[in-house]
């Protein structure tokens, strides 16, 4: 049923380090203060990407409000990975900002 929903979800991820690694090293980064925004949204991502696979594996099991939390999931990944694709592209122009550094309107702090 879920491969019927999400085809793209259901591709093999590319092989990344076990999940419990993943949050030990989203955690430690977290405690850096200049953490990269590529590296922390990379990480975020493949805990999302769990996250989602592990949730749509399970989804005869839940309600109506966990159905809607897992749309929510899908949302984030996508907001995401447009981020980071308009940040790696903004690298590519020698430009390197950190979108966590601008206001809601795109100008910086």
């Amino acid at each position: 049923m879920a491969e019927l929903l999400f085809p793209q979800l259901e591709r093999p991820l590319p092989s990344l380090p076990s999940l419990h690694y993943t949050l030990f090293a989203y955690r430690e980064e977290l405690r850096r203060r200049d953490a990269p925004f590529m590296k922390m949204s990379t990480i975020k991502l493949h805990l999302t990407d769990n996250l989602i696979l592990q949730t749509i594996k399970n989804i005869r099991q839940y309600d109506t409000i966990e159905i809607m939390n897992l749309n929510q999931e899908i949302n984030f990944k996508r907001r995401l990975t447009k981020q980071m694709r308009k940040v790696r592209k903004l690298e590519k122009l020698g430009l390197h900002i950190d979108p966590r550094k601008l206001n809601e309107d795109g100008k910086w702090h």
